[in-house]
């Protein structure tokens, strides 16, 4: 449902450019379950390999700030965007993604993938209607409630500069509970993209308070490009543009107006 009263043109984006949650880890563990990143040069060999929430293996590198005290953190942020800047990481070498996580970050509980996907083809086949509390309903069942606000850069020092502005406030509990960005788009399959994307994460799409919080705190980094967000059931039920039910991928899109010096926020719900 439209409930804005202003126009806006949203950022799609396709399946390929919308893959699941990030790695929730890299490398080595440590007892915590958390990703030990090494210091120095250490840094960018360690976490390189990186793991999802399902246990399948991408390639990436990680920050984890649990892996160094408070008053190491810049200095090891600095490194790490030394190391992985976006716009020099390539995806031919293999890289899906550079991620940081919050200090206070927590693993989801895991969540059963193959009975949220038989539980979503149960529903397509009942006859029922399918909107948007018809998958809200099944996310909170299968306590898959994650989602992301996302918006492109160009690649060079925009996305760098971009990037660095949003891992350090993330790194800082300032913002989401994780942030992901794209690599630079090098390969024939990409086409050599000049854009990347930036995910910011919510712990729960369904707390519309906590979504918006986190919006409001994009805008006051100085972003004033269109934002979108999405719950993470939808990529992970196949729900993209176009689709049958007529449902929207963003349930949320954000345009800012510089004629007001504001934001529009529009709710697809």
């Amino acid at each position: 449902m439209d409930k804005t009263t202003e126009g806006f043109t949203g950022a799609s984006i396709s399946a390929e450019e919308d893959p699941k949650l990030p790695p929730s880890g890299a490398g080595p563990h440590n007892q915590t379950g958390r990703f030990r990143t090494s210091k120095g040069e250490g840094l960018f060999v360690d976490s390189k390999k990186a793991f999802t929430e399902e246990g399948f293996q991408e390639e990436g590198f990680l920050f984890d700030p649990a892996n160094y005290s408070e008053g190491e953190h810049d200095e090891m942020l600095k490194e790490f965007f030394e190391t992985s800047a976006p716009s020099t990481a390539k995806r031919s070498d293999g890289i899906r993604w550079i991620r940081v996580i919050s200090a206070s970050y927590k693993e989801e509980g895991l969540t059963n993938e193959e009975e949220l996907t038989t539980d979503w083809k149960k529903l397509k086949n009942s006859g029922k209607m399918i909107d948007f509390d018809a998958i809200k309903q099944l996310a909170i069942r299968h306590r898959y409630l994650g989602g992301n606000w996302f918006s492109f850069f160009d690649t060079g020092e925009e996305i760098d500069n971009a990037w660095e502005k949003i891992a350090k406030a993330t790194v800082r509990d300032e913002l989401g509970t994780h942030a992901k960005v794209t690599p630079c788009e090098d390969t024939k399959e990409a086409k050599a993209r000049k854009r990347h994307v930036i995910s910011v994460y919510t712990k729960d799409f369904t707390d519309k308070d906590d979504v918006m919080k986190v919006e409001a705190k994009l805008r006051k980094l100085g972003f004033r490009k269109p934002i979108d967000f999405k719950p993470r059931v939808y990529a992970t039920l196949g729900i993209y543009s176009k689709n049958q039910w007529g449902l929207s991928p963003s349930i949320y899109v954000s345009n800012w107006d510089p004629k007001k010096v504001a934001v529009n926020i529009q709710d697809r719900t």
